[in-house]
């Protein structure tokens, strides 16, 4: 009797090991299929660099400096203004002369920065109102299933930018590579003529406190 159920128990034993196995074996199979259609961004922050000479104490702060970002869907958002007046989920901080990668399915990538340009005034919401730009949609990064795409960006402190000069703010030059060929270099976060002031901003990218009723 005491045999009988031993092996009872034992055959149940290997079915259900036989279950989980096959449990085990869909789910590596689902997971790898998913896997399949994905592809990498790694973002390449270059080390810090400038073209003017800095005193020792503030070359030392810009070099331990660094980037911060998030991704939610198609959107990659930089931001030198203070994430908490961003509408977004700025979940990254990359150093300069480090990297950062992410698994995203394949696709178009649309990358914007919201940059600032300082000014006086009384309170961070009219510092912002004189300084602050979006440049929406700046560049596009394409990724592909099983590929890397390196977003490479490149702060630099640049003779020609005056007015980054002033407040000893790196341009972020910024270009793709992908299969080898690389994109045009852009600065990320430089005002232009495309670029979109605060005040005139209507999309969704700044933050609203809820007001009080």
């Amino acid at each position: 009797m005491h045999s009988n159920a031993h092996r009872s128990i034992s055959n149940m034993g290997d079915r259900m090991k036989r279950v989980f196995a096959q449990v085990v074996f869909v789910f590596m199979v689902t997971v790898g299929i998913a896997n399949a259609d994905n592809g990498i961004l790694l973002v390449d922050v270059a080390p810090f660099k400038s073209e003017i000479e800095l005193k020792k104490k503030i070359q030392a702060q810009l070099e331990s400096g660094g980037i911060e970002w998030g991704q939610t869907g198609n959107r990659i958002v930089f931001t030198t203004v203070n994430k908490r007046f961003i509408n977004f989920d700025v979940n990254q901080f990359t150093r300069y002369g480090t990297q950062k990668s992410l698994e995203l399915p394949a696709g178009d990538y649309l990358i914007t920065c919201a940059g600032l340009i300082v000014h006086t005034a009384f309170s961070p919401e009219k510092i912002l109102s004189k300084g602050g730009y979006f440049n929406e949609n700046i560049v596009t990064a394409h990724v592909e299933a099983g590929k890397t795409t390196t977003l490479k960006i490149e702060p630099v402190i640049r003779k020609q930018n005056t007015v980054f000069m002033s407040f000893f703010m790196p341009d972020l030059l910024t270009s793709t590579i992908l299969d080898g060929t690389e994109s045009e270099q852009v600065s990320l976060n430089a005002q232009t003529d495309k670029s979109i002031k605060w005040d005139d901003y209507s999309g969704d990218l700044k933050f609203k406190a809820a007001s009080k009723k």
